[in-house]
């Protein structure tokens, strides 16, 4: 589905944050990335989701070449195939439910799929919800709204980034079994970039951003689902 191959980055006359990082996701893969602050991780979520081209190496999505795309280009393909989740939620507090969602929709010319919207509405308990302003939300329910708003345009990857961080234990766990039936049911390729381990042990493999490179990390014994 996507491929990094050799790519650096790096800021000022620093070293590399990024050194020759490759990564290769399938269609239909559950992964994390974990690392300490400093290490690259949003870094690498700007370029896995199209925003940063200033870095030298290949992206293949695809199989589309990134660098060959302008800036428009690169716009509307991220807003075509790539939904976004953030630990601060990222949604405009006055706006409702329902409006918050339907901004992807503003840049281009495709109807708002309300069907679709509905269903993930119901799916993800916001039904009755779908009018309040934002600004009255629980964390949980915000973050709800922006998993929905992410999943609006039926993105080929969704890409969290600490999801969970303004989450409490209970919030984070129902999110995470809502990516979870995400991917299994709906074969949606998730990147979840956390420093929450236990979040981390719930995907199907988990890589170390360390020194500006991704290794996968093994870890014995853990489960692939919250009880």
């Amino acid at each position: 589905m996507l491929e990094l191959n050799n790519i650096c980055k790096c800021y000022s006359n620093s070293s590399n944050i990024l050194d020759n990082l490759s990564l290769k996701i399938s269609m239909g893969d559950f992964v994390s990335i974990m690392g300490t602050s400093g290490t690259g991780k949003s870094t690498l979520v700007n370029i896995l989701g199209l925003i940063d081209e200033a870095y030298t190496g290949s992206y293949i999505f695809q199989n589309t070449e990134i660098h060959y795309l302008d800036d428009n280009q690169k716009s509307a393909y991220r807003n075509q195939n790539i939904g976004f989740i953030f630990q601060n939620f990222h949604l405009i507090k006055e706006y409702t439910v329902i409006e918050n969602i339907r901004l992807p929709y503003l840049y281009t010319k495709d109807q708002v799929d309300e069907e679709y919207i509905e269903k993930l509405l119901i799916k993800m308990d916001l039904m009755d919800k779908k009018d309040e302003l934002c600004k009255n939300l629980s964390g949980g329910q915000k973050q709800r709204v922006a998993l929905i708003r992410a999943l609006a345009r039926k993105p080929q990857l969704l890409i969290a980034d600490e999801p969970t961080g303004a989450l409490d234990e209970k919030n984070s766990q129902a999110l995470v079994r809502l990516l979870l039936r995400l991917n299994r049911e709906e074969k949606l390729t998730i990147i979840i970039v956390t420093h929450d381990e236990q979040v981390a042990k719930k995907t199907d493999k988990i890589y170390q951003l360390k020194q500006g490179k991704l290794v996968e990390k093994k870890l014995d014994e853990y489960e692939t689902h919250y009880n």
